[in-house]
């Protein structure tokens, strides 16, 4: 079987198990025998956890022994921990290898906040109508943004822009049409730099929300001050992108915030150059590409002088009252590269705060809760089989995400290491 292209640039490269076409399903069942489980939210100390087709068909606690079909895959977990796939909260996504490449580190699920590729997202949308990748991550997208001229977005490409309150029903219109799975808006001055940078008026960012929340759609915010956090709060978006880098917010401002539901992804890869941790890590570092170690190396400060710990100050505080935070990495941005970056985002948490388990919740079950993904984010009886499989205990040492054994994608594996495979 032709292995898929993001597959074959790695030093270790993922093999792909065999058809049984006798099951009806393009891959057999697989059983993963008494491993420690973290479900989303909490850790299951031992069970076996059995996909069928595309999905979790049963979870078996303790050391119960089962009667598997003949034809069954199953992989020995003790010593190893079973979580679900990764989920990337933001990223900026225009062709399959960058959908092909986060599978090989476990993210298998990927919100793309738009690009000027309009039509791949549609494209995207339209196969995952008809089932689930088994070769890539899944895609979920805004297609565009919701910006004003001139504005953060214009830089990448001529797009259409919005200005007036009134044609805002219109716009959100189009990029629901264009396959928009949720609508994102840019509303910043971007104060981190010494003159402003135009943004959408608040009264048309207000038309917006309001006219996405009419299609039935999510509205994220790309925002990065705390007026900007104030307006889009009190308009009522879903999720906000980016943390503010000019003041930490005020206590009613962050009780808004915890009062209407907001979540936050808080991209930190992007708040200082972690290039070299990736680049090191002994078991991140061996799969990169060269050009992805030179983007890696290529973190460019994006805020002013100390905004680096206003954000991780306003993180701390957003922590501290209960607000969801997310893991993302707005990868391909100098300095990040795509599905290893997710590693070194979630292990950032911990070091400002975040206990293990809180950090694996921002990117599996609470970032499928944000974006109102119900069939995946957990490890749970009847949802999608995307699933990842490492050595250590995550939930205790975030850094063992990394010690990647094999990911399950809708049922399909992927193993780093063939061995750890076994027929029965």
């Amino acid at each position: 079987m032709k292995l898929p292209i993001a597959l074959v640039l790695l030093q270790s490269v993922l093999i792909t198990t065999p058809v049984a076409s006798e099951t009806g399903c393009e891959e057999p069942p697989v059983a993963v025998k008494g491993v420690r489980v973290f479900d989303g939210r909490s850790v299951i100390p031992q069970a076996t956890v059995i996909t069928r087709c595309t999905i979790i068909s049963r979870i078996v606690n303790g050391n119960e022994i089962l009667a598997l079909p003949t034809e069954s895959i199953v992989i020995e977990g003790n010593g190893r921990t079973l979580l679900p796939g990764l989920i990337d909260t933001h990223t900026h996504t225009w062709s399959l290898p960058m959908l092909e490449r986060p599978l090989d580190f476990g993210v298998t699920t990927i919100m793309d906040m738009g690009s000027t590729n309009r039509d791949f997202a549609g494209s995207i949308k339209a196969e995952r109508i008809l089932g689930p990748a088994r070769d890539r991550a899944d895609l979920y997208s805004a297609v565009l943004w919701v910006t004003a001229p001139g504005s953060h977005g214009t830089q990448f490409g001529e797009v259409p822009t919005l200005v007036e309150p009134e044609d805002a029903a219109d716009f959100v219109a189009e990029r629901v049409a264009e396959g928009a799975d949720f609508i994102k808006l840019i509303y910043d001055n971007f104060k981190m730099f010494d003159q402003e940078v135009p943004t959408l008026r608040k009264e048309t960012m207000e038309a917006a929300v309001a006219a996405a929340h009419a299609q039935g759609k999510i509205v994220v915010v790309h925002s990065r001050d705390v007026q900007a956090y104030a307006d889009v709060a009190n308009a009522g978006v879903d999720g906000i992108v980016h943390l503010p880098v000019d003041e930490v917010p005020g206590a009613d401002l962050i009780a808004l915030l915890k009062e209407k539901g907001i979540w936050v992804s808080v991209n930190l890869s992007l708040n200082q150059p972690i290039g070299g941790v990736v680049i090191n890590d002994p078991a991140l570092g061996p799969m990169l590409t060269e050009s992805e170690r030179k983007n890696l190396q290529n973190f460019r400060v994006m805020h002013r002088e100390g905004g680096d710990q206003v954000a991780l100050d306003t993180l701390s505080a957003l922590h501290t009252a209960g607000i969801m935070i997310l893991s993302g990495s707005d990868t391909p941005n100098g300095g990040t590269t795509q599905g290893a970056t997710m590693h070194v985002d979630i292990a950032l948490l911990v070091e400002n705060g975040f206990t293990p388990v809180e950090a694996l919740r921002s990117a599996t079950a609470d970032a499928a809760s944000a974006f109102g993904l119900e069939d995946r984010g957990r490890v749970v009886e009847g949802l999608q089989a995307d699933l990842l499989l490492v050595e250590g205990h995550p939930d205790k040492t975030i850094e063992d995400t990394r010690n990647i054994v094999a990911v399950i994608k809708a049922g399909k594996v992927h193993f780093h290491q063939p061995a750890s495979m076994t027929a029965q």
